[in-house]
């Protein structure tokens, strides 16, 4: 008869999860995903503009559509 195997630790799950805290702790901190507006030249906020792009399928070939498109929506942002 087998016995059932011994269980494993948890040292690694642990080991994320503190990875996970300090990383956490540090972005808190810091605030990377927050975006500062941008101000024209008198000083007044530039409204804000958002662009979304649908990247191409995988199965397919890309083509010049692709390339307008992409260029379209970059020359809008900038």
């Amino acid at each position: 008869m087998a016995t059932a195997p011994a269980a494993k630790g948890f040292t690694r799950r642990d080991h994320l999860r503190d990875i996970e805290k300090k990383t956490q702790a540090k972005w808190k901190e810091n605030n990377p995903f927050e975006a500062t507006p941008l101000y024209d030249e008198e000083g007044n906020p530039k409204p804000k503009y958002m662009v979304t792009f649908p990247y191409p399928y995988m199965n397919g070939r890309l083509h010049l559509g692709h390339g307008f498109s992409l260029t379209k929506a970059e020359f809008t942002t900038r």
